[in-house]
């Protein structure tokens, strides 16, 4: 009999645009939002994993608020989504007490789920520090020390992760020589295993852990441009890497 897909819930990554436009005496704006994950989730097979997709807007009022919700998920990943989404929801601006969702994912974990942060813009520190994770309680578990101020490295030149170690399972089969990455999220390592280090700064590409039963991991660049080059997009071995990241942590 196959085994079940794994359940990865994956949170964040949209944003809505909306732009000014000055045309002599007249101003006009128009807006653009993007709505799905398909360009990624669509990549992989439903054989492997089941993935729903939890847009940034969404987040604050749908993410779930208990640990039973977690647990029907083998591991949540969260891209580009700030803290705030997950602190402040409309009933906690309303005066109500809440449970601080963050704080359940370190629950969820340590009772045997997986959970990821992917770098961006409003991951980690963030652009301003606004995504404000250092004095979240996803900074009391996760094996790595966020800044509490902007920690974006843009490397319009390009930097390459290389292997850190004697290997992990996670890397089985991929080449040693990995495609650029344009920026990342500078964070340190303060407990774990160093998996992947970029080779022109030294610094952390992704640092895992384990928690309890479950399992930890974060990967200091992003899953799409303009961090995630197209070259990473392109790459033969791009499905793989999260292939294999993801069933690490769903414990494939």
């Amino acid at each position: 009999m196959a085994a079940s897909p794994k359940r990865i819930l994956i949170v964040g990554e949209t944003v809505f645009r909306i732009h000014t436009h000055y045309k002599g005496f007249a101003a006009y704006e128009t807006a653009y939002v993007g709505m799905t994950l398909d360009q990624f989730t669509g990549r992989f097979s439903e054989a492997d994993f089941a993935f729903t997709f939890m847009p940034n807007h969404e987040v604050s009022l749908r993410f779930p608020s208990s640990l039973e919700e977690m647990q029907q998920f083998d591991a949540i990943v969260i891209s580009d989504a700030p803290a705030d989404s997950f602190l402040l929801h409309p009933d906690s601006l309303a005066g109500a007490v809440r449970p601080n969702r963050l704080r359940l994912i370190g629950d969820y974990v340590h009772g045997g789920g997986g959970f990821a942060m992917i770098g961006g813009w409003m991951s980690y520190g963030g652009f301003h520090g606004k995504a404000h994770y250092a004095h979240s309680p996803l900074a009391d578990f996760l094996p790595v020390e966020i800044d509490p101020w902007d920690d974006r490295m843009e490397t319009p030149e390009g930097v390459h992760p290389v292997a850190a170690g004697e290997g992990h399972s996670i890397l089985s089969g991929l080449p040693a020589d990995w495609p650029d990455f344009l920026g990342y999220n500078r964070f340190r390592q303060r407990s774990g295993e160093l998996v992947l280090a970029f080779r022109e700064t030294g610094d952390p590409t992704l640092v895992v852990d384990s928690l309890g039963s479950g399992r930890l991991a974060c990967f200091a660049s992003d899953i799409l441009p303009h961090w995630g080059s197209p070259r990473f997009q392109e790459w033969p071995f791009y499905v793989p890497f999260w292939k294999q990241l993801f069933g690490w942590l769903g414990r494939a």
